[in-house]
């Protein structure tokens, strides 16, 4: 998370700790499984996947939709990673992505791009109704710093 995140210019150590919240401590208690490598549930909208759901320009060699399955799956725990690291630039920022990425969020064409420059901004966009979201993850955060 840190050295992607870094590529990117977004806190890859609060997106560790949304992947946390997400997965529940990587237990994976929701919809979405460990083998995914999807750890902010991209794509896990409630409904089984079709297989028929569109790339909507992410590059189908890291990104698959399975049949049956709740979210996006990744290639690699690294591509699961970007895609998450994506998917945080495409709320934060309106710049094209950096110099040789491609895209592997299916969803990142989908956000209001720059909407969400800073964490508590994520609230009621990233989940629903998620009135305080962003605050929880940075509560998390610190939380965990601040208690060692």
């Amino acid at each position: 998370y840190i050295r992607i995140g870094e590529e990117y210019g977004i806190r890859g150590d609060i997106a560790f700790f949304q992947a946390v919240k997400e997965t529940n401590y990587f237990q994976f208690t929701g919809q979405v499984t460990p083998e995914q490598n999807n750890y902010c549930g991209l794509w896990a909208t409630g409904s089984p996947l079709t297989g028929q759901e569109s790339y909507n320009g992410a590059d189908p060699q890291y990104v698959m939709f399975e049949p049956g399955l709740h979210g996006a799956s990744f290639v690699s725990p690294a591509a699961g990673v970007e895609a998450h690291i994506q998917h945080l630039y495409a709320y934060a920022t309106k710049s094209p992505l950096p110099a040789g990425k491609v895209i592997i969020d299916p969803r990142f064409s989908l956000v209001s791009r720059g909407i969400a420059p800073n964490w508590q901004q994520l609230n009621a966009r990233w989940a629903v109704p998620g009135t305080t979201y962003g605050q929880s993850i940075l509560f998390d955060y610190w939380s965990c710093a601040l208690n060692r």
